[in-house]
């Protein structure tokens, strides 16, 4: 049997960073909620993969309840994004860059007044998505016979669906020529699908029989398979290994192989894998076959011995029987053993071990017993033919067997990494544990678990196939599943305890930008950053560490969501009520500045309580740049001089602190001749001196009829004066 395994198969570039931004985000936004907008990619396992990590599936943007929302490669409507931004989700955007692409040029286009035209499939999500580009307004062609319905347009857009046929797309175009006075094509089908389509295509034109893996429903892979049926009429749809009909491949020499986009590696090695030994397996069998044909030319009756078959028939032994025996004799290349018949039996080291490099004489001991399978009754020399190897094999399927009845759980180490998977001695035998059966969440590095101890249940066996396939996974779900439940006991319970105003002592468990979890020994308790200090710096991870004890006080509890919010800075007494407590206007005190900004400065009374230092109160000299006279940091000397309880703000002042300096005298005019102008000759006028020197008088009772009476006698203000 010869395997073909097509170019390109597998994850398409697109998918495989979509893949990446989702464990990405995972690592990132541990603790949060993280949505995925419909499948990342049309693959069954890969989304059973990733929930079980703890995505969240949802259908619509309202089902996200905070947190993370993945768009997938697949891209949605410009209407989704702004919807998902408007409840405050973070938004990771996996959309394929080709997708982006044409959704680009829809909305480019469709705001220059064309009509967009979507070559492809209308429930395709892609389609869906690029349809809202252009608020919904675009035309989805699928086939050449919809072009005929399509009215004349002044102008038109065509794009193409990433996954869709070239050649579909290229027929559709050429008919809608005539649709438009003018029309603008863009072939947006992704060059990463036309390659491994037309490597499909090239792979099947040379294969007796076609397997396509992919998601049933997957867009690129159904277009696979119909161009693999195309060139080749045996081909078959699979998602996994597991459907693989045996018996039908037994039939072909040369088998082809191709994946969808969305398939991902371990299960194309998987398949690979499986055929590889189905290959071995059928090669086995054949020589099997071959070494058991008789020719009947070479038995005749003449040669027949009746008292021989009779003793044959009366032996207590029997091909393919195990019997058991005591070792008399020991050599570097075999066995010899009294099994209690007229002849011994002889193992060789090829049927007693698989490594070549150990001793027989290191391995056994004269006298020892041991169990083989009789493979010959006479090896030539007149010996038994016996093997412990395949007594072993019959023991350890026997073994797999049971434990795969019993859901034993099995305990191992891994010594390897083969294909898709890891290699695990479970002492009795080795067994096979796919990656993705490993663990809950996904692990790249494979090699990195050599050596690791695991434990697991056998979740497939098959004897026939002499197939065995470990799962640890299933024993940590399970374990999750039920450590969840008491959690979730514990949680209530717990829950129920507290009361709001309760003071609680808990331990820090996780520190964020935004504040702090507090294992509350059941419950987690929230501590926002703004309720860890009364103080301006409030960063968590400069206020506590991870393990520390802390004590707190309930302020709120959500009976829906089961969730506890917690202040630290309830427990002290709030810093206003202790200044207000020692300070008053006028005191003068030392002060720390917290900020310099272009108006003033704030300075730092006591922990948790500012005061302002405006421009104007810094210096009796005027001050250009607050910056260039104070620092954050400077401890300076200042005055109280106004307090506003009600809103709770203080005013400060260094230029109060300060002794003013004295009046400038004004410059007293010069004497100098040639300054002072020429004395005049003329008589000088005495000024006249005013009689009464009293400006204003605060106790005068002037009226305004007093000082304007007369200047408004005679004037009338009736409607009726005659001019």
């Amino acid at each position: 049997m010869k395997i073909i395994i097509a170019d390109k198969a597998g994850y398409c570039f697109g998918i495989e960073n979509a893949m990446r931004m989702v464990q990405d985000t995972l690592e990132k936004y541990q603790g949060e909620p993280i949505y995925c907008l419909g499948d990342i990619s049309h693959n069954r396992q890969e989304m059973d993969r990733l929930i079980a990590q703890g995505v969240k599936k949802i259908d619509s943007v309202e089902e996200a309840q905070g947190g993370c929302i993945i768009i997938r490669s697949h891209g949605v409507g410009k209407s989704v994004l702004e919807e998902a931004s408007a409840r405050g989700l973070k938004i990771i955007n996996a959309t394929c860059p080709f997708v982006r692409a044409m959704q680009k040029k829809v909305a480019d286009y469709y705001a220059q007044g064309y009509q967009i035209i979507i070559v492809g499939n209308a429930e395709h999500p892609e389609v869906i998505g690029a349809c809202g580009w252009c608020d919904d307004q675009a035309i989805i062609l699928n086939d050449i016979k919809s072009v005929e319905k399509i009215p004349k347009y002044d102008r038109i857009c065509v794009v193409a669906q990433t996954t869709i046929i070239e050649s579909k797309f290229n027929a559709i175009t050429e008919a809608l020529k005539d649709k438009a006075d003018e029309i603008v094509i863009f072939n947006t089908i992704c060059s990463a699908t036309a390659e491994r389509q037309a490597a499909a295509a090239e792979t099947a034109k040379v294969v007796e029989y076609m397997i396509v893996i992919g998601g049933y429903h997957s867009s690129n892979t159904q277009k696979l398979l119909d161009i693999c049926k195309t060139y080749c009429k045996n081909t078959c749809h699979i998602e996994t290994a597991g459907e693989l009909n045996p018996n039908e491949i037994k039939k072909y020499n040369v088998i082809g192989i191709t994946a969808g986009a969305s398939t991902p590696d371990w299960i194309v090695k998987e398949v690979t894998e499986s055929m590889e030994e189905n290959k071995m397996e059928q090669q086995e069998v054949t020589q099997e076959v071959e070494a058991a044909k008789v020719d009947p030319a070479d038995v005749a009756d003449a040669d027949f011995d009746f008292a021989a078959e009779i003793e044959e028939s009366l032996k207590p032994i029997r091909k393919g029987a195990p019997v058991e025996g005591e070792v008399i004799h020991i050599d570097n290349d075999e066995i010899i053993l009294n099994i209690g018949y007229k002849a011994d039996a002889v193992i060789k080291k090829n049927d007693f071990t698989w490594k070549h490099d150990e001793e027989l004489t290191d391995l056994v001991k004269l006298g020892d017993k041991i169990t083989a399978i009789v493979t010959d009754l006479n090896d030539g020399s007149g010996s038994v033919k016996l093997s412990k190897i395949k007594y072993d094999n019959q023991k350890v399927q026997r073994q797999l067997a049971e434990a795969y009845e019993n859901k034993t759980v099995l305990e191992g180490k891994v010594k390897g990494v083969s294909g898709s998977g890891l290699i695990v001695d479970i002492g009795f035998t080795d067994i096979f544990m796919p990656a993705s059966q490993y663990h809950v969440r996904y692990v790249k590095d494979l090699e990195a678990l050599v050596g690791e101890d695991v434990k697991g249940i056998i979740i497939d066996y098959n004897a026939k196939r002499r197939r065995a396939i470990l799962s640890q996974k299933v024993i940590l779900e399970k374990e999750l599943k039920e450590k969840q439940a008491a959690l979730k006991e514990a949680k209530e319970k717990r829950f129920g305890e507290l009361e709001v105003g309760d003071l609680v002592k808990g331990t820090v468990k996780t520190i964020t930008n935004f504040g702090i979890f507090v294992d509350l020994n059941g419950i987690d308790g929230f501590v926002h950053r703004s309720d860890l200090t009364w103080e301006r710096a409030n960063e968590p991870k400069d206020l506590v560490e991870k393990g520390q004890e802390i004590e707190a006080k309930v302020i709120s509890k959500n009976e829906e969501d089961k969730k506890i919010k917690l202040s630290v800075k309830a427990l002290k007494e709030r810093p206003w009520e202790e200044f207000i407590k020692n300070y008053k206007v006028n005191d003068e005190v030392e002060v720390k500045i917290t900020n310099v900004l272009d108006f003033g400065a704030f300075a730092e009374i006591i922990p948790g309580v500012e005061g302002l230092i405006h421009v104007s109160e810094i210096s009796y000299e005027r001050v250009e740049s607050v910056a260039s006279v104070l620092k954050t940091g400077d401890v300076v000397k200042v005055k109280i001089i106004g307090i506003d309880t009600d809103k709770e703000k203080i005013s400060l002042s260094i230029k109060a602190t300060l002794e003013a300096p004295a009046r400038q005298e004004r410059p007293r005019r010069s004497e100098s001749s040639y300054d002072r102008p020429a004395r005049s000759e003329a008589p000088r006028r005495k000024p006249q001196q005013a009689k009464n020197k009293t400006v204003y008088e605060e106790s005068a009772n002037v009226t305004l009829g007093d000082a304007f009476g007369a200047l408004l006698e005679g004037l009338s203000f009736d409607d009726d004066t005659e001019e």
